[in-house]
């Protein structure tokens, strides 16, 4: 029962709670160029666009939004890099390309994402073990996706799918030489409908009161 109610919490913290934390840098009506982030710089995009944000060492960005349409001078970002160390979570907004490398980490909530390539490796990592005591592997992946659904086309190398908001996505995954394939770097984490986190909810406080 305890199982249950940890995984309901990690579900509606997922669809619910949003990032919150001071930032070094904001763009919230403006179009920037040529934006770089260092060390344990953090960017926070809430409106307008840039050029091309570069993430690099251990810092962060945050896009809850872009100004439409994703052109140059007007919004969106039409370059987003991360390298090194950095993280970023994206809610919303317009991005041209987006490229992952090194240790990188990023999560994906919704938007517009037009192309992503990645420059990394996916490895296993030991995550426990059977009940037959043999050792369990995954991969780590560096890319996460929040959906309610997904395809991947591999003739295309096309992922489609609904975000959590019921809006769609179609982005043109591009694999390069030496590295592992996109969509393998991809960690898709389903979102279920409101109404059901809800009625697990409420199941599980209702199993709780009938184990007490």
């Amino acid at each position: 029962m305890k199982k249950t109610m940890i995984i309901v919490s990690v579900l509606v913290s997922a669809v619910c709670t949003p990032a919150i934390a001071g930032f070094t840098r904001i763009i919230s009506n403006t179009y920037e160029y040529g934006v770089i982030l260092r060390n344990n710089e953090s960017l926070l995009v809430t409106g307008g666009g840039a050029d091309q944000v570069e993430c690099r060492d251990y810092s962060y960005v945050e896009v809850k939004g872009t100004t439409s349409p994703l052109q140059l001078d007007v919004g969106g970002i039409f370059v987003l890099d991360l390298m090194n160390n950095s993280h970023m979570t994206f809610y919303n907004g317009e991005v041209g390309a987006f490229t992952i490398w090194n240790q990188a980490q990023a999560v994906f909530k919704g938007g517009r994402i037009d192309y992503i390539s990645s420059y990394q490796t996916v490895p296993d990592v030991f995550v426990g073990y059977n009940e037959q005591g043999e050792p369990i592997f995954d991969k780590f992946r560096h890319i996460e996706m929040f959906v309610k659904s997904y395809l991947y086309n591999p003739t295309t190398t096309t992922l489609t799918g609904t975000w959590a908001d019921n809006s769609t996505f179609a982005i043109k995954l591009l694999n390069q030489a030496g590295y592992d394939p996109v969509i393998d770097n991809i960690q898709f984490i389903l979102v279920p409908e409101p109404a059901t986190v809800c009625l697990l909810v409420l199941g599980g406080l209702f199993v709780n009161r009938m184990d007490g």
